[in-house]
């Protein structure tokens, strides 16, 4: 019988979530070629089968199937031991890994961070921007600054501020809306899985909504272009020069800002110079996230 190495299920691990070759060595850094001689070495090793190989691309087999939840335990028990290494490492040196969205690192965030380097030269920012949510249980990210009501119980984190929202729209737009309650003819564009449409207003219904977007940054080009109201965090809507606040309330009018770490890694150097550092440096913009600067 021979042993099952971890470099091995890597591979196979990759190919079953991305589904096909060319994804799964994009994912990790290789070629498509050395994807496919390391899962190929490994079916012929072990006389398994582990994917369909169809037109489509690669589905597990039954095997496969059970190997695949085998090797995800194996997976969380070698990242919490990772986890537990680097929350050990007590040297300002390495590699940082933070995640937080487009619009944070592009008008708040930027000259922080540039901050930060000059304090720390020898530690590496790695930025991963997106409104998806990293899961960092699994050490997607060593830090994320991001909106949230709560967190997990596996997470520790500080809240940095409240940020508000409220709607926005071209001056044009807003003007042009017809009727005796004008925003009830509004169009409105908002963010996948309505998770910015909650509670916005008993104004919203789906078919009113023309655009979603993983992101705000679409959203505030499409109001900029007349598409529609948006629903936006206050300091994106008050620093376009090209939209105006709606006067109208809203039930979610503001979140926390937070930012957090694995609990594991609360105490390693390099995050807690961070999250330090950040917490104060971020006092700066406290009205402008809740909405008072414009």
């Amino acid at each position: 019988m021979h042993s099952i190495r971890w470099g091995d299920l890597q591979y196979v691990l990759a190919v079953a979530n991305e589904g096909s070759l060319s994804a799964a060595a994009r994912s990790l850094g290789v070629n498509h070629s050395t994807v496919l001689r390391r899962l190929d070495a490994f079916e012929y090793r072990h006389k398994l089968r582990v994917f369909h190989k169809l037109s489509t691309g690669y589905k597990l087999t039954i095997e496969g199937q059970k190997l695949l939840e085998s090797a995800l335990a194996v997976e969380s028990t070698v990242k919490a031991l990772e986890h537990k290494i680097f929350g050990q490492e007590m040297k300002l040196e390495g590699t940082l890994r933070l995640t937080t969205t487009d619009a944070l690192s592009r008008l708040i965030l930027g000259t922080h961070l540039a901050a930060f380097h000059q304090l720390y030269p020898k530690i590496q920012l790695e930025l991963s921007l997106t409104s998806r949510r990293l899961d960092i249980s699994h050490l997607d990210a060593d830090v994320a600054i991001r909106a949230a009501s709560e967190l997990p119980d596996t997470l520790a984190g500080t809240k940095l501020c409240k940020m508000a929202f409220g709607v926005y729209g071209a001056p044009e737009y807003i003007n042009g809306l017809q009727g005796q309650h004008p925003l009830e003819s509004a169009t409105w564009l908002m963010m996948h899985q309505g998770n910015a449409s909650l509670q916005v207003s008993k104004l919203i219904s789906e078919e009113k909504i023309v655009l979603k977007a993983d992101s705000f940054e679409p959203l505030i080009m499409a109001a900029e272009n007349k598409m529609g109201l948006a629903y936006l965090p206050c300091f994106i809507g008050d620093g376009s020069t090209m939209l105006q606040k709606v006067d109208m309330e809203v039930k979610h009018q503001s979140t926390d800002l937070w930012v957090m770490t694995h609990k594991d890694l609360e105490h390693s150097a390099r995050v807690t110079a961070f999250v330090d550092f950040i917490e104060e440096a971020i006092k700066l913009d406290h009205n402008r996230l809740a909405g008072f600067d414009h």
